[in-house]
């Protein structure tokens, strides 16, 4: 006497186990890393990016849990975790993560997954997190550590030195789901 499962509560756990996993995605890509002077290069992006090409909007669900991992005093964060952690030059990017992959995973949702909306989707999602993160650590820096730092020189630092990496992930990203959908793996 096997009972049907009802579909509604199958794509609910799919959800669940998907949001799960690219938070541990997330987590682990913080921790594949190579350093820079102010923040360090890692695949914390290209996982963020490969949740919203691949969940679509509900992909903010797994880097908001990531954040919220972190900020209870988990070490999933590059370097470490806890509330405190907000006051780190960094801690913009992963709002912006969080901003960057609702709107990424909104735009391929919403354009039924073609490639030049991928692509684009994932370029919104880079300028997220690059206007957010570079705001929030000149912010910091300038206000909180009191460093003499200048907007051009955090915008150097902060962005523009990781653009090739940034532009590479978010071109890879996209057309992997590109192909995945094509494939029918996944559903968005």
């Amino acid at each position: 006497m096997f009972r049907r499962s009802n579909p509604q509560t199958v794509t609910r756990t799919k959800d669940a186990v998907l949001t799960a996993l690219f938070a541990a995605l997330i987590a682990a890509g913080a921790f594949i890393r190579i350093p820079t002077p102010l923040v360090p290069v890692t695949l914390q992006f290209a996982f963020t990016l490969l949740a919203a090409q691949t969940l679509g909007l509900k992909a903010g669900y797994a880097v908001a849990v990531y954040v919220l991992m972190g900020l209870i005093g988990l070490p999933v964060f590059t370097e470490g975790g806890g509330i405190m952690y907000v006051l780190k030059p960094s801690f913009g990017y992963l709002i912006g993560m969080v901003a960057g992959t609702y709107i990424c995973g909104f735009i391929a949702e919403r354009h039924n997954g073609k490639l030049l909306f991928r692509i684009l989707a994932s370029l919104a999602a880079l300028v997220t997190v690059d206007l957010l993160g570079v705001s929030y650590m000149y912010l910091i820096m300038k206000y909180y550590l009191q460093i003499r730092i200048s907007l051009s020189a955090v915008i150097i630092s902060g962005a523009l030195i990781f653009l090739p990496t940034d532009l590479t992930w978010s071109a890879l990203t996209a057309f992997f789901a590109f192909k995945l959908k094509k494939s029918r793996a996944i559903n968005r």
